[in-house]
């Protein structure tokens, strides 16, 4: 799944709802693109630890594709790079 412009309150929940979506699906994986994303706040660093917390409860892989600087520099300044499974893009998450 891919996430695009600012992720912060208002769009908390609808970025958490589209996670949800993807870890309901058969795959055995999500990677979550954020390459899109133009600002990262707060609400949207914990909807990505609850949901790999969730993946990790399913069994399921959950690959961040961090994408640009500004997704790198929050997950840094937050230490999330210790607790998310962190990649550059979509390709590398595939493999590619």
């Amino acid at each position: 799944m891919s996430a695009t412009g600012a992720i912060d309150l208002a769009s908390q929940a609808t970025f958490a709802e589209a996670i949800q979506d993807a870890l309901r699906q058969t795959a055995p994986s999500v990677v979550v693109d954020l390459a899109g994303v133009t600002f990262l706040a707060s609400p949207g660093l914990a909807v990505l630890v609850e949901a790999q917390e969730q993946s990790m409860r399913a069994d399921k892989d959950l690959q961040v594709a961090v994408g640009n600087e500004i997704v790198a520099h929050a997950l840094e300044l937050t230490g999330l790079g210790q607790v998310l499974s962190l990649v550059p893009d979509v390709e590398t998450a595939l493999g590619h």
